[in-house]
């Protein structure tokens, strides 16, 4: 009985962890917005969010690392032009007074 116990609190455990997990990633697209057109990754912040110029950008596309001296800022904004083509992950971060999202999302570049 007590093995059962335990087993229970620890599913009842693991489905809050995988529940909270799970709302972080569905607010984390509510910051900003990524778009791809070409060789071109645009984020673009969204509400009272804008782009941090201070995190350390990255693109990496397999052996290719374009770092944050490729990216072009405004303060809503965060583009990169000529990104090679492949399956990317993007690195950067947004912020809204005090508050600081960094975000790593997975981007493909026709």
């Amino acid at each position: 009985m007590r093995i059962a116990k335990h087993l229970g609190s620890f599913v009842a455990v693991a489905a809050a962890f995988v529940a909270l997990t799970a709302a972080g990633d569905a607010r984390a697209d509510d910051e900003f917005d990524v778009s791809v057109a070409g060789g071109k990754v645009v984020v673009t912040s969204k509400g009272g969010w804008h782009v941090n110029k201070e995190y350390p950008w990255k693109l990496t596309v397999g052996d290719a690392k374009l770092d944050k001296s490729k990216f072009t800022f405004s303060e809503t904004t965060a583009t990169l032009a000529g990104a090679p083509k492949g399956t990317a992950k993007l690195k950067g971060g947004v912020c809204s007074g005090d508050k600081c999202k960094n975000f790593e999302k997975d981007v493909a570049i026709p």
